[in-house]
């Protein structure tokens, strides 16, 4: 057992060790009665561990401890398990929010989808007008870190824009891609307060198939992150809760949760969020899939899934499954992906036409980046003129994807219409 755990009061019961990342473990108790919780957190506090954070959602209790170290312990009833995260560091995140408006504006940023069809941003400013972003772009968007920053001046008014939070869904290509570039090359021309993530070990990257994502790009994402001492890194765990201004952020499921089953299959080290404006609820899964979806299904029903808003997960390609969508129950579906891509997954994704059918709108992120007003009412969103459009040859060069000369002309001229508009 790591010796992370040394000063914590553990129960003598059988456990499994998982290596977290960012110097943090964890033990999982599975088949342990409540009252084995109860008293591991009145233990923790008669050692004088202060209650930092703490949350109910359903079956599920969760409490965060801090006394040097952070000791972040959670029951779940759906499987009587009982998991002990230890951190040696700890910074510490927004228990409560800075404003009690209710209204905010979330927009799905358009990346340059000219050479690859995924790719995810979203950008939601606050009350006091600061931004909390989501995730980034591929590599292939090669200018993005420069749209992207634009796009913040833009909002912010010609002021240097101030991010709060920028949120990491997971290490792989098209999430983090951009996000190492605005770090070096826009340090100058944005401030970043914080990071909010919770990236798997590179440990683990040795006996997976994650190739560049467990190594290359998600290491080098950590290496510019680690050049920049100034921001604050917040990795979370489930059931914590954190405020950028007026917005509530919780966390539903991280790769924690997915062990023991495995995390080969690298979308499902994605961390599950649902901001939360007021009374209205935007549900961004990143790429949660399989492993992650059965987590997120057996704790959590209708009641904590249900939102206004939903990012739709992994590109709606393979993701989360039908009844997934059926207990979030969004009536505005966002979609990070290209139209063509769309129109290709549509007809064999059962979870992409469940969602389609309870839903009100949907929208394509290649098609303009989508505004949506905080809450959310059907009959406001506006559709931001389309800035980028497919290179066939490059993408036939690097993908192999080819198409007629009669549906490259359909786009092109979709692609005007959309342009102008």
């Amino acid at each position: 057992m790591n010796k992370v755990f040394a000063p914590l009061p553990l129960p003598s019961f059988p456990c499994r060790e998982y290596i977290c990342g960012d110097n943090t473990f964890m033990l999982l108790y599975s088949d342990v009665e409540k009252a084995v919780f109860e008293k591991l957190c009145a233990d923790l506090e008669c050692k004088g561990f202060e209650l930092y954070d703490s949350s109910v959602i359903e079956g599920s209790t969760h409490k965060t401890y801090v006394s040097g170290m952070m000791a972040h312990v959670y029951y779940c009833e759906s499987d009587n398990s009982m998991r002990v995260i230890a951190c040696e560091k700890f910074e510490r995140y927004p228990t409560k929010p800075s404003s009690t408006a209710e209204n905010a504006t979330l927009w799905q940023f358009e990346v340059d989808h000219s050479l690859i069809d995924c790719g995810m941003c979203y950008i939601i400013q606050a009350v006091n007008g600061n931004f909390f972003v989501i995730d980034s772009a591929h590599p292939y968007s090669v200018r993005d870190d420069y749209r992207i920053c634009d796009f913040l001046k833009k909002l912010s008014g010609g002021k240097k824009p101030v991010v709060e939070g920028w949120f990491i869904s997971h290490g792989h290509e098209d999430h983090v891609g951009k996000i190492k570039d605005i770090l070096i090359y826009h340090k100058d021309e944005i401030e970043i307060k914080a990071f909010y993530y919770n990236l798997p070990s590179l440990e683990l990257a040795e006996s997976k198939e994650w190739g560049d994502a467990g190594n290359n790009i998600m290491q080098s994402f950590i290496d510019a992150l680690n050049e920049r001492p100034e921001i604050k890194k917040h990795k979370m765990h489930t059931g914590q809760r954190f405020y950028i201004d007026n917005l509530e952020f919780t966390v539903l499921c991280t790769h924690e949760d997915v062990f023991p089953r495995s995390v080969e299959n690298f979308n499902n080290t994605t961390i599950s969020v649902m901001m939360r404006v007021g009374n209205c609820k935007v549900s961004f899964p990143g790429d949660s899939m399989g492993e992650s979806d059965r987590v997120l299904v057996r704790r959590y029903s209708a009641e904590t899934l249900k939102c206004d808003v939903m990012q739709m997960s992994h590109h709606g390609h393979t993701g989360t499954s039908p009844e997934f969508y059926r207990r979030s129950a969004a009536e505005c579906l966002l979609f990070p992906i290209t139209e063509i891509k769309f129109d290709e997954e549509l007809p064999r994704q059962e979870a992409n036409r469940v969602a389609i059918e309870i839903a009100k709108e949907y929208h394509i992120a290649s098609n303009g980046a989508a505004e949506i007003p905080l809450p959310y009412k059907f009959g406001q969103t506006k559709i931001l003129p389309d800035e980028t459009f497919e290179d066939f040859n490059g993408i036939f060069q690097l993908w192999c994807y080819e198409y007629t000369d009669e549906y490259k002309e359909k786009l092109y001229k979709e692609f005007l219409e959309r342009k102008n508009r």
